[in-house]
C-alpha cells in the first residue's frame, strides 16, 4: 500500500512538473549568453522627471552600439555585447536606416532606441520590405516624457517613405494602450507548445519534488520517458526516401535558395526563408548556437528544421526556431522532427518548446507528435505603413507560415 501511495504521489508530482511550467523563462536575456526577448520589450513606466534636459531623435551612427549595449543593461538589467547587437540589428541589408536613437541635448548621451530587423515579407504574390520590431527601450530617467511616441512617429514616417510595407511584432502587456495609439493592429495569436522528453531530468531540475522523493521520482521519470520516447518515435517515422544532413557552413546556402523557390508558393504569407536568411538567422547567430538540419529527397531539398538547446543549470531545454516544409510532405517534416528529438534525447534535454499559430499546419503536426499547448499566447500585431494593405485579409492565420524564429522569440 505504501509503495502504491508513493507511486501515485510521484505521478501527481510529474503532472505538476510537465503541465505547469511557465514559458516565460525563454523570454529573458541571460547575463552570460543573451536570449533574445520574445516580444517588443519596454521596461515598466516610471514617474516623469521634468528637470532633465531635452532630447532629440537621430539615425544610428557607427559606434552607437557600445552605448546601446550599455543602455540595454541599464533598462533590462541584462548584459549584452556590441557584437551581439551588431549581428542582430546590422546583420541584414536594410532599404532604410533601421535603428534610430534618442539623445539628450546637453551631452548627446543615448537615452532611447527604436529598432527593426529588416526582413523581406512575402504577401500573396509579391515580396515587400518590412520590419520586425524588437528591443524598444528608453532610459529609466526619461520615461513618461513622450520619447517612445516621438521616436515611433519619426521612424514610421521614414520607413513608410522608403517603401516599407509594415512593422511586425509581439507587443507585451507593458505597452498598454500605447500599441493602438502607435498604430498597432492585432492579427492573430502565436502560442507555445511543449513536448516532455526526459521526465527524470525535469524532476531533478524542477525544485518541486521533495528530497526524499527525488530518487523514486527520477526512477519513475526514466521509465515514463522511455514510454514517451516510444510514442514520439512511432509518430516521427523515417522515410527511406528522405535524407537528413546537418548544415554547418555557407556551402549549403544554394540548397536553401532552391528550397525557397520550390516552397514559397505553398504559403500565402511569410518571411522570406532563403539562403541569406538562414545564414544570418541561424548559422552566424551570436549568443546562441543553432543546429540546422536539411532534408532532401530525390527531388532535391525538401525542408529544414532549426533548433537550439539552452543548457541552463537544472533545466536543459530545446527550442524549435523554425520547421519549414511543404504542408503536404508529412514524411519530410516527421523525419526532421525525429532526427532532432533523437539528438536532444542523447543530450539529455528535459523538454522541447516551439511556437505555432493555433489551428495551423505546424500546430497540427506538433500536436500529433505529442506536443501540448501551454498557457498563454503572444499577440501577433502589425503597424501597416502601406495604406493599401488589407488588414482583414492579413488576419487570416491560415494563410501564414509564422514561427518564433521570424521574431526573436527563439
Amino acid at each position: 500500500m505504501a509503495q502504491e501511495f508513493q507511486r501515485i504521489l510521484v505521478v501527481t508530482l510529474f503532472s505538476r512538473i510537465t503541465h505547469h511550467v511557465s514559458p516565460i523563462v525563454v523570454c529573458r536575456p541571460s547575463s552570460v549568453v543573451h536570449r533574445p526577448s520574445s516580444r517588443i520589450t519596454t521596461a515598466p513606466m516610471e514617474a516623469s522627471n521634468d528637470t532633465l534636459p531635452g532630447w532629440d531623435v537621430r539615425p544610428y551612427r557607427p559606434g552607437d552600439e557600445n552605448a546601446l549595449a550599455a543602455l540595454f543593461l541599464r533598462v533590462f538589467g541584462k548584459e549584452v555585447t556590441p557584437k551581439w547587437w551588431l549581428w542582430k540589428l546590422k546583420g541584414l541589408t536594410s532599404p532604410v536606416e533601421n535603428v534610430w536613437v534618442a539623445v539628450a541635448q546637453d551631452d548627446e548621451r543615448i537615452i532611447g532606441q527604436y529598432t527593426g530587423i529588416p526582413v523581406r515579407l512575402k504577401l500573396g504574390e509579391t515580396i515587400r520590405d518590412a520590419m520586425v520590431s524588437v528591443d524598444i527601450m528608453t532610459d529609466p530617467d526619461f520615461r513618461r516624457r513622450g520619447v517612445l511616441t516621438k521616436m515611433a512617429t519619426i521612424v514610421y514616417e521614414a520607413w513608410a517613405a522608403a517603401g516599407v510595407v509594415g512593422v511586425l511584432g509581439l507587443p507585451n502587456e507593458q505597452w498598454g494602450t500605447r500599441t493602438s495609439a502607435l498604430g498597432w493592429v492585432r492579427l492573430f495569436p502565436l502560442r507555445w507548445l511543449r513536448l516532455p522528453l526526459r521526465l527524470d531530468v525535469m524532476a531533478a531540475g524542477s525544485g518541486k519534488v521533495p528530497g526524499p522523493l527525488l530518487p523514486p521520482a527520477k526512477a519513475v521519470g526514466a521509465l515514463g520517458s522511455r514510454i514517451l520516447r516510444a510514442r514520439w518515435q512511432r509518430k516521427t517515422w523515417r522515410s527511406a526516401g528522405v535524407s537528413i544532413e546537418e548544415v554547418t557552413s555557407s556551402a549549403n546556402l544554394p540548397a536553401f535558395d532552391a528550397l525557397w523557390a520550390k516552397l514559397s508558393g505553398r504559403y500565402r504569407n511569410m518571411v522570406v526563408r532563403d539562403g541569406e536568411w538562414i545564414k544570418w538567422r541561424y548559422l552566424e547567430a551570436v549568443g546562441n548556437r543553432y543546429r540546422v538540419l536539411l532534408a532532401s529527397t530525390s527531388g532535391g531539398p525538401a525542408g529544414y528544421i532549426a533548433y537550439r538547446v539552452d543548457m541552463a543549470p537544472g533545466r536543459p531545454t530545446g527550442y524549435i526556431a523554425d520547421l519549414f516544409t511543404a504542408p503536404d510532405t508529412q514524411n519530410v517534416a516527421r523525419a526532421l522532427l525525429g532526427t532532432m528529438l533523437d539528438d536532444l534525447w542523447r543530450r539529455k534535454v528535459g523538454s522541447v518548446l516551439a511556437t505555432a499559430l493555433p489551428g495551423g499546419y505546424l500546430d497540427h503536426l506538433l500536436t500529433a507528435v505529442g506536443f501540448r499547448a501551454m498557457r498563454g499566447a503572444f499577440s501577433t500585431e502589425m503597424v501597416p505603413l502601406d495604406p493599401t494593405l488589407d488588414i482583414a485579409a492579413l488576419s487570416e492565420k491560415g494563410d501564414w507560415h509564422l514561427t518564433g524564429g521570424d521574431f526573436d522569440v527563439l
